[in-house]
């Protein structure tokens, strides 16, 4: 009888464990394949929740209408199909990303962003992110960072013949300013930081933006935020010569009516929001100086366009098959 019992209950377990396991495989079935690589929907379901927040996120902050699940599933699916042949690309040029590292990155976004650990982890936890998850994609993402600088930066190059035709096509963008009196909200990201950090503190300007646009006082905020100077004084850096300021900052001015506050910028220091008080004369800038505003310009564009065709590049050459 125990005998009975016992090949019984050995019997039901072998019924529960296989039942478990189609039940596994219905859940976790592949929905793409890539190479001999599969993505299942459980890799899915996690990308689908981090693509969320992540949308989330930049729609508090920019605006704009909610994309529909079968659109963010799209986006999600199409991430998950670029980091396999990401990999694939990084395992054949043995490209490598040590802990110390991504260590050393994670240390700067919070110093730049000025987070405890506690705040950095909030932070990860609004984007749907574990510290853990974290600090795999940002080792993922400083992989593609030189991947992209190996095979897609090195082809990009500006001559000065593209720089002279840009500038004669768009001179009346490129005004000078003799002076002008500007508040400034300054927000630091730390050189170096890698792919996602300036992110972060693009993310926390965008927010700072919205709230000016929905009437918040712009010296209180520059006061309440700003990492650079006349921060104590509502950001106020009082009348100054426009030549003094960088060729971003002279441009986006350039566009301003007095009152009016610029969008966010990106400088070589981080990020900074305008607002023009008053100015006073306004002529042509020369070339010489704004050919290297030009030329970084046109670079960004031409790496843009770069990056893209190289993905296509990628997908033309892999096997990829989506299931579902």
């Amino acid at each position: 009888m125990r005998n009975r019992i016992l090949l019984a209950a050995i019997c039901s377990l072998s019924l529960l464990m296989g039942g478990r396991a189609a039940a596994e495989q219905v859940i976790n079935r592949v929905v793409a394949v890539v190479g001999n690589e599969v993505i299942t929907a459980v890799d899915l379901e996690k990308s689908i929740r981090q693509t969320k927040a992540q949308l989330a996120s930049l729609q508090a902050s920019q605006g704009g209408a909610e994309l529909p699940p079968s659109q963010v599933r799209r986006l999600a699916l199409e991430r998950l199909i670029d980091d396999k042949l990401f990999a694939k690309e990084v395992k054949r040029l043995n490209l490598k990303v040590s802990e110390a590292e991504v260590e050393h990155y994670i240390n700067r976004i919070k110093k730049a962003n000025n987070l405890s650990e506690e705040d950095f982890v909030a932070s990860l936890s609004r984007q749907g992110l574990t510290p853990e998850e974290y600090r795999e994609n940002l080792g993922k993402d400083i992989l593609k960072h030189k991947l992209i600088g190996v095979e897609v930066q090195k082809q990009v190059v500006i001559s000065d013949a593209q720089v002279e035709e840009y500038f004669k096509k768009h001179k009346p963008e490129y005004s000078n300013l003799d002076q002008v009196e500007l508040r400034a909200i300054f927000l630091t990201a730390a050189p170096g930081t890698g792919v996602g950090a300036d992110n972060l503190v693009r993310q926390k300007a965008e927010n700072i933006l919205q709230e000016i646009k929905a009437g918040g006082d712009f010296a209180a905020l520059a006061k309440k935020h700003s990492q650079g100077p006349g921060a104590n004084r509502g950001g106020s850096l009082g009348k100054i010569k426009a030549s003094d300021l960088l060729p971003a900052m002279r441009q986006a001015l350039a566009e301003l009516k007095p009152g009016q506050v610029s969008p966010v910028l990106q400088i070589p220091q981080g990020f900074v929001i305008m607002q023009l008080l008053s100015r006073s004369g306004q002529s042509g800038l020369p070339l010489d100086d704004v050919r290297e505003q030009i030329r970084s310009k046109l670079e960004r564009e031409a790496l843009e366009h770069r990056f893209r065709e190289w993905m296509k590049e990628l997908r033309a050459k892999a096997y990829v098959k989506i299931i579902d």
